[in-house]
């Protein structure tokens, strides 16, 4: 065996701090990096927020009919690194659930079993069986058991403690005057077949007219499955600016980049002076280090600013009939092909248009809703025939709703050919129900 030197030639890219936190901030949302830019300008006292009010927004907002009711954006200097987190609620259902057994005559083994249970909850305050089969288990008496569910569903607000969605209504209707026993059993022993619209199959059982089931149903639907959401601890709440406004001025689609959400940044001029009369070099060194660090960081915001407004300038002459109010959904487009339009990367594509939103006169959407593949042999994107189903949805004969078969077949006469599980999918994902449940 003989160990040999060999030369060669490779090109490797490396990534410097710099190049990283360009590339990180060339991916933030607006809010993202209003907030980062606070950060840093706490650890950086170069960095100071500029003075004076920006009129721009005005300009802008006076020149587009359908944003002159909306509140101007502001930046007041206070953007929280938590940005889109809740505070967490001090009074929950456990909270709400206990006030209400502790004015209650318990017995010790009861309150303290009751107590328990109110702990098992779920955050919809429904009941495990499985946790009470655990607890006859471990020889809790069934009558105690039995009195303690009774003694939490008792309690408001009413259908907490219930064991199935049914029961949950059930408690409901049976503390309302306009409660009937038809609509307790249904809950009870027939949602299932209710939701199946099988109307005449349950009158037949229950040996009630089909009128009947259907005012039972109409009853039922006033009720609410989650009635304890409100007591439930609060959720992440996810907090939405747009990234970009696409606004028709003068007959031009034209794209205005969000920088009024954004607090406004500039070299302090008092450091500056610091750092050229310091005759601390150990201060000279920090300061130096500061101020490059906040030059930068400018140069990035105007960097991610420029190539923002590139690609979505792009992303509007590729969608213009849809921006223009000319058709109801955007067509085909890949981000590979928008990349060849710029001439760029198709990663620099995904990273500038990702997580960001756009508001034009249509509503406020994801940039990835105006991506989308062509369907098959057609023009169409999937949010075109989405659209095109919706309109056929609600054209059609309510006593002769189409089928989903019959929905792909008139799709197929104007052009674009989709399978019936394709339309069945897309009906689902905007919340549509079956011709069975649409018949009227």
């Amino acid at each position: 065996m003989s160990l040999d030197q060999l030369l060669s030639l490779s090109q490797t890219l490396k990534l410097s701090p710099t190049l990283l936190q360009s590339m990180h901030i060339l991916q933030m949302n607006t809010l993202e990096l209003a907030a980062h830019l606070n950060e840093l300008a706490l650890e950086n006292p170069t960095m100071e927020y500029a003075e004076g009010h920006d009129s721009s927004w005005e300009d802008f907002s006076s020149r587009v009919s359908w944003l002159r009711d909306t509140p101007a954006p502001s930046f007041d200097g206070e953007v929280s690194a938590d940005l889109g987190m809740v505070q967490a609620e001090t009074e929950g259902l456990d909270f709400l659930l206990g006030e209400q057994l502790a004015r209650l005559s318990l017995s010790p083994p009861l309150a303290a079993l009751c107590q328990y249970l109110v702990e098992q909850m779920d955050y919809r305050g429904y009941l495990d069986p499985v946790d009470l089969d655990g607890l006859r288990r471990a020889g809790v008496p069934e009558d105690l058991l039995n009195q303690a569910v009774a003694t939490l569903q008792s309690l408001e607000p009413a259908g907490v403690a219930a064991r199935s969605v049914g029961e949950c209504l059930a408690l409901q209707l049976r503390r309302r005057p306009d409660g009937n026993d038809l609509a307790v059993s249904i809950c009870l022993n027939h949602l299932d077949g209710l939701a199946a619209g099988h109307y005449q199959a349950l009158a037949k059982h229950l040996s009630v007219t089909e009128a009947e089931i259907r005012e039972a149903e109409t009853l039922i639907h006033t009720l609410n499955p989650d009635p304890v959401g409100d007591a439930a601890p609060p959720e992440q709440t996810e907090y939405i600016r747009p990234d970009a406004w696409v606004a028709e001025i003068d007959g031009e689609l034209r794209v205005f980049v969000n920088q009024w959400d954004l607090p406004q940044f500039q070299v302090s001029q008092t450091y500056l002076q610091m750092l050229r009369e310091s005759g601390d070099p150990e201060a000279v060194t920090y300061l130096k280090e500061k101020v490059q660090q906040t030059q930068w960081v400018l140069q990035c915001v105007r960097r991610r600013q420029n190539t923002l407004e590139t690609c979505l300038s792009a992303l509007v002459s590729a969608q213009e009939d849809y921006f223009r109010g000319n058709v109801p959904a955007p067509g085909p487009l890949l981000r590979r092909e928008l990349a060849d339009t710029l001439g760029v990367h198709p990663s620099t594509v995904t990273r500038t248009l990702g997580h960001k939103y756009i508001q034009c006169r249509q509503g406020l959407f994801p940039t990835g809703y105006f991506f989308s593949r062509p369907l098959g042999l057609s023009l169409w994107s999937e949010q075109a025939v989405k659209a095109r189903l919706r309109a056929l949805i609600s054209e059609e004969d309510p006593a002769h709703p189409y089928s989903d078969q019959a929905l792909a077949d008139l799709l197929a006469k104007e052009g674009v050919t989709v399978a019936r599980r394709t339309v069945f999918k897309y009906r689902a994902a905007l919340g549509l129900p079956n011709s069975r449940r649409r018949r009227k």
